[in-house]
């Protein structure tokens, strides 16, 4: 069974895009923009973002369906 990752999109010397990705399975990601590359966050635990954040069911919910879902914060 799959377990559902984040993962934030980095580049040179920690600059973050604004992008978070939630996927069960890392190869249906999209690319990253470019000069970005997905990193993972290894502190990520669904049970516990979801407490904290009920809007993230639907995002959950999408990365499920999809096999990922991209969320854009700037």
């Amino acid at each position: 069974m799959a377990k559902l990752a984040k993962l934030v999109e980095m580049g040179a010397y920690g600059k973050r895009s604004g992008r978070v990705a939630y996927v069960l399975e890392r190869s249906s990601l999209p690319a990253p923009v470019t000069g970005f590359e997905w990193a993972p966050d290894a502190s990520f635990n669904a049970a516990d973002a979801i407490l904290a954040d009920s809007r993230l069911k639907e995002v959950f919910r999408a990365a499920i369906l999809k096999g990922y879902a991209i969320v854009e914060s700037k």
